[in-house]
């Protein structure tokens, strides 16, 4: 019973590092965001003149490095959520475990009900 038991404050420990790390990068990815969003507003006012699609891609190349920057900081946020995720499910079986146990342990002190 004590291993399940250092399972639990284990998962619950890993679970409270993922929630800190969680708002660690929920504020980088604000924060790429919005340099993303004022590079692209800057580089649509001083994109040269030519077609739409001759601007867009101009835009696009002079943003490109704000754009890596928020891309791999919202795949950061979302490995970090699917870590929060799958510690919580762990946990949720140790407690399943648990609760089978307990069910076993009354059932052999009481018998059936």
């Amino acid at each position: 019973m004590q291993q399940y038991a250092a399972e639990v404050a284990r998962l619950s420990t890993l679970i409270d590092e993922g929630i800190k790390a969680l708002t660690g990068f929920a504020r980088e990815v604000a924060e790429s965001e919005h340099d993303y969003r004022k590079a692209k507003a800057i580089a649509w006012q001083t994109a040269p003149p030519g077609t739409v699609a001759m601007r867009e891609a101009w835009v696009d190349s002079e943003t490109a490095e704000q754009r890596l920057r928020l891309d791999l900081a919202e795949g950061s946020r979302s490995a970090a959520l699917e870590a929060v995720r799958s510690r919580r499910q762990q946990l949720s079986a140790v407690q399943s475990l648990l609760a089978a146990f307990k069910a076993a342990a009354d059932f052999d002190r009481t018998g059936p009900v």
